[in-house]
């Protein structure tokens, strides 16, 4: 039986892809909206009806626009604003993003915080949207991305992964011809600088030194704009914060919500050392895809998936909002391995990877595992295989 007739008899076709993806945004719609509208009716004040999330970034942003950008890094000050509006929120809320993140949410200081939530959000969907048109080989194919649950976590939660999966996903549209644009887009990837450890060895890999040192100019002048707005205080004042964010990652308490090697050690109790090394394999592991894969005459797309899905391993902070860059990976991975056929349950593997931005969260909350580690690392081990497989354009 030849690949493209096993194909057509697989259970997962295209069709029924497609009809899956329309219940389950039907749904999304259904349930999100019907949680917005319960959280904003049971809420104590209504301009923070939606999330807390976004709220640190409005209340950051506020700090900032006011020349306060250094009480930004005050945890204390965060929680006493955030009180202030929305008595009953409940956690340890505090900004950890660099001055770079931190200049970008300023204007949100000027603005209302439902305001904000809707500038923020429509500006991350529009692009998210926009690279992904540019990447899906048939439009119908865009019914997944509505329904990607990976867009829906970051709505309800009013977080940061589309756009940090749009800014990435574009440089590496852009790369293979445009590379002043596509360094100049990852160097704006500074707003979160931990999920673009990988982009450097990636540019040496194929040597797109053009890329590289623009990348790098841009990281600079990103970094000097905003200490020249901001002050440059904050900067040391954000390398201050970090040690509460790693304090909190360690203690466990987000682990549920972050699909990381090192979560899942702490989550079965290991300790702290065993945890970190764990993390430190996973992530030479996926540095050393990374380097296979670029230094490889595959497609380019199949170069763009492994260094996407090695950014997410690589990174012991990690949270579920930013598995929206699973949606660029999936985009251009999914029609290879359709094309291929050549290994068994690539499919339900892709489709466990639509679904991992929510499965990663119920999961840790049913049965204390985090699964994402796991699925992260078979889909690139998936994209590795396929890099050593001949391969059409």
């Amino acid at each position: 039986m030849s690949s493209s007739q096993a194909g057509e008899r697989h259970w997962l076709s295209w069709t029924r892809i497609k009809h899956y993806a329309q219940i389950t945004l039907f749904l999304n719609i259904l349930i999100g909206s019907s949680a917005m509208f319960y959280w904003w009716m049971t809420s104590e004040t209504r301009p923070l009806f939606i999330t807390s999330d976004l709220a640190v970034f409005w209340i950051a942003g506020g700090l900032a626009s006011s020349g306060h950008g250094i009480l930004a890094y005050d945890p204390e000050q965060i929680r006493k604003i955030l009180e202030l509006h929305a008595p009953l929120i409940q956690g340890r809320y505090g900004w950890f993003y660099p001055p770079t993140f931190l200049l970008i949410v300023v204007p949100m200081g000027y603005v209302s915080y439902g305001a904000a939530y809707l500038g923020f959000m429509v500006a991350s969907v529009m692009g998210y949207w926009q690279i992904m048109k540019r990447l899906l080989p048939m439009r119908s194919a865009l019914w997944c991305v509505a329904a990607f649950p990976g867009i829906w976590i970051n709505l309800l939660t009013g977080q940061n992964g589309l756009l940090t999966g749009a800014i990435a996903s574009a440089a590496l549209f852009f790369l293979p011809k445009r590379q002043m644009l596509a360094g100049a887009l990852i160097g704006l990837l500074a707003i979160k600088p931990h999920l673009a450890m990988l982009f450097p060895l990636a540019l040496l890999a194929v040597g797109a030194w053009e890329a590289l040192v623009v990348a790098a100019m841009t990281v600079g002048i990103f970094a000097m704009l905003s200490g020249m707005v901001l002050g440059f205080d904050t900067w040391s004042y954000w390398q201050h914060s970090l040690g509460l964010a790693r304090a909190i990652m360690e203690g466990g308490g987000t682990a549920v919500m972050m699909p990381t090697a090192f979560s899942f050690l702490r989550m079965l109790h290991a300790p702290l050392a065993v945890a970190y090394a764990g993390q430190f394999l996973v992530a030479a592991g996926a540095a050393a895809a990374v380097w296979i894969v670029w230094r490889t005459k595959v497609v380019f797309p199949v170069k763009a998936a492994a260094l996407m899905t090695a950014s997410l391993l690589a990174t012991p902070y990690l949270f579920e909002y930013d598995l929206a860059w699973l949606g660029p990976v999936l985009a251009w991975i999914a029609p290879v391995a359709y094309r291929n056929a050549r290994y068994r349950y690539e499919r339900e593997l892709l489709l466990a990877a639509w679904w991992l931005p929510i499965a990663t969260i119920l999961i840790a909350r049913m049965i204390h595992v985090q699964i994402g580690p796991w699925f992260l690392g078979a889909l690139l081990w998936m994209i590795v295989r396929h890099a050593q497989e001949p391969e059409t354009p």
